[in-house]
């Protein structure tokens, strides 16, 4: 009779611990659930941040190019677009002194022209001649796929030392070349070129691809440069 009285009481006390682990196990399983569920939206999220960074590492590494491009063209390019440049530097002729290289850069291709092109000495204004010529390159470059175009104004090493220069520019090749420069995409924007895809630079006399040594090599220094960066997977167009 004891026995049943202590055993009855113990029978009990099990089912209520019984009962008790399994709300403890549902809630448990619930729990999980929901940081898995969690674990996978960040994931997700994750994985799109992923494929924004290397859409954007492309573009990086095109723009990387861009600094480093210091030749023309190289024969070992594909014929198509040895044709697509070929096409562009006929842009020049008919022009007296004119002087366009062709660049090749990651993703895109570049337009160095001499400065003597489009800006008479010391000046920001651009020449008929000049205008001309970047009104033929947007009739070019506005019908293919590009993500950005960057313009980027050089000059020599001589100081600006003209006064009537220097009340103009009174920050000297820096400025002068930055001016230039925004004359240059001004006259891209006229003719059609989105402004959200250019970028403008101004370096004066710090990016130079020759040495300041003579009258000819300071002559390719003074420079106005043309980047356009196409995409990859040609999912941006004009």
């Amino acid at each position: 009779m004891n026995l049943h009285r202590v055993t009855a009481p113990f029978i009990s006390i099990t089912a209520l611990s019984l009962l008790s682990f399994s709300c403890v196990t549902q809630r448990a399983y619930r729990d999980v659930s929901e940081e898995k569920r969690l674990v996978q939206l960040e994931l997700q999220d994750l994985n799109s941040f992923v494929g924004e960074l290397e859409s954007e590492n492309e573009l990086l590494r095109g723009e990387l190019g861009i600094y480093t491009a210091s030749g023309p063209i190289e024969s070992s390019y594909t014929a198509d677009i040895d044709q697509r440049l070929e096409e562009l530097s006929q842009l020049a002729d008919g022009i007296a002194g004119s002087d366009i290289t062709l660049l090749i850069v990651e993703g895109g291709y570049g337009l160095r022209l001499d400065d003597a092109i489009l800006f008479d000495s010391g000046s920001a204004t651009l020449k008929p001649e000049g205008a001309e010529l970047l009104t033929r390159m947007v009739d070019e470059i506005s019908p293919g796929i590009y993500q950005r175009i960057w313009v980027r104004g050089h000059t020599d090493s001589d100081l600006v030392t003209k006064p009537e220069t220097l009340a103009r520019f009174p920050g000297g090749n820096l400025e002068l070349s930055s001016v230039r420069a925004v004359s240059v995409a001004a006259k891209l924007i006229e003719n059609g070129i989105p402004r959200d895809r250019l970028v403008v630079a101004g370096f004066g006399a710090n990016e130079p691809v020759a040495k300041n040594d003579t009258a000819e090599n300071k002559r390719k220094n003074r420079r106005v440069e043309i980047f356009v960066l196409e995409t990859i997977s040609g999912s941006a167009g004009k």
